[in-house]
């Protein structure tokens, strides 16, 4: 081999090596630039996570809260149920009286077929001998 040979085969590996150092460079590069976005997304994990534990935490309390309301209103519902069925039983006491008023009149007219019984009523009670409203 000559001397010029061995110069273009020295230039020919010191070009190589260049190219190949400014791969290395690349790569390392990269290398890099993916080292940084792993840790930026390990930065995104626990922030994640902790954004996880928080909703969690307030989810639980809320949870907590919107149970405790219900049982309250579950309370309030009774009541009212309870409340409704008196009151219902009330207005079946009254319509049986309203009822049994009625039929009274009725026989009163059976068997007085001309008495006048257009001032009688529910609302209507006899004091002193007097027809006069039961509210007065």
């Amino acid at each position: 081999m000559e001397a010029s040979d061995l110069r273009k085969s020295e230039l020919a590996f010191k070009k190589l090596l260049f190219e190949k150092s400014q791969e290395a460079l690349g790569a390392h590069a990269k290398a890099l630039d993916l080292q940084t976005e792993v840790i930026g997304l390990k930065e995104e994990v626990v922030q994640s996570k902790e954004n996880s534990a928080k909703l969690e935490e307030e989810f639980k309390e809320k949870s907590s809260q919107l149970e405790e309301q219900l049982g309250k209103l579950r309370e309030e519902l009774a009541r009212k149920d309870e409340l409704f069925q008196q009151t219902k039983e009330e207005l079946t006491n009254d319509e049986a009286y309203a009822v049994g008023f009625e039929d009274a009149m009725a026989q009163v007219a059976c068997v007085n077929p001309g008495v006048d019984l257009s001032q009688t009523g529910l609302a209507k009670r006899v004091v002193d001998g007097q027809l006069m409203d039961a509210h007065s």
